[in-house]
């Protein structure tokens, strides 16, 4: 069995999860009204099933599987929209099997209370925040799309969590707290400094690419990670309201262990996490 994020066409109805097994094509028939096609889609990697007669069928614009299309398939985006309910789920497996769709895609639709559009323009090295915040992840997805159909420099758009204000200061607090990281002075340590990542490779990419500043911060989900280090590898790490661990992490990055650290760390009850038995 794989979970799948169910987008129904009707947006009186809300998403939902749903477990189907993989090789049940007449139960992903069954969501869409009929013969499949289906569609790639990007950060995070993942496809979506919609009906591929739906518009011969005169069926209904799905409005919110469309501009989920449009944000995360960007050749999709403005050139065809998606009829009918839609199933979205991961990429395939090495049998070509599909896989349950991403954690990361999961959380957002379905965990986040609080939503923010990120763009990149190419220009800039890396992605930067409207300062618009949405308690809808459909109305954040239409405005992703709006700001592209109005800049034209834009080339990518994405909708990622908003940081809760109260998470945020309690791990400037307990960065403060070290006496490395309450004495960076270039740049200084501030509640700026936290550089959200959606996502476990680009966290991976972030910490990987080395020679960060002490006060360097970078965070996925409710999980910390502070640089204590000029120009090195020492992470203050942050989770539960407790700085429990200092981890060098590119020796773990050039094992390949990284994403499984991340997974124990995020599973890991603070009680285990006080005792570094993660």
């Amino acid at each position: 069995m794989i979970t799948a994020i169910v987008i129904p066409v009707d947006p009186g109805q809300p998403i939902r999860l749903q477990q189907i097994e993989r090789h049940d094509v007449d139960a992903y028939r069954q969501i869409v009204g009929g013969n499949l096609q289906i569609i790639g889609l990007d950060r995070p990697p993942a496809a979506i099933y919609l009906n591929e007669e739906g518009k011969l069928n005169r069926m209904r614009v799905n409005h919110r599987a469309t501009t989920l299309a449009w944000v995360h398939n960007s050749a999709f985006r403005g050139n065809d929209v998606i009829v009918g309910s839609a199933v979205i789920v991961g990429p395939p497996n090495r049998r070509g099997d599909d896989t349950s769709a991403p954690e990361d895609l999961v959380h957002l639709l379905m965990n986040t209370g609080s939503y923010r559009v990120q763009m990149w323009t190419g220009s800039e090295p890396r992605w930067s925040s409207d300062d618009q915040a949405f308690t809808d992840w459909s109305e954040a997805y239409r405005y992703a799309v709006q700001l592209t159909e109005t800049w034209d420099v834009i080339e990518q758009v994405r909708v990622v969590p908003e940081l809760d204000e109260q998470l945020r200061e309690q791990w400037y607090q307990l960065g403060l707290e070290n006496p490395w990281i309450s004495s960076a002075d270039d740049p200084p340590f501030t509640r700026n400094s936290f550089v959200g990542c959606y996502s476990v490779d680009e966290l991976e990419e972030r910490i990987g690419h080395g020679n960060w500043a002490i006060g360097t911060a970078f965070y996925y989900r409710d999980l910390c990670f502070i640089n204590q280090v000029e120009g090195g590898d020492e992470w203050l790490t942050i989770r539960h309201g407790i700085a429990f661990e200092s981890m060098t992490l590119e020796p773990i990055i050039d094992e390949g262990r990284f994403a499984q650290l991340i997974r124990r760390l995020l599973t890991a009850s603070k009680a285990q996490c006080q005792a570094l038995t993660y």
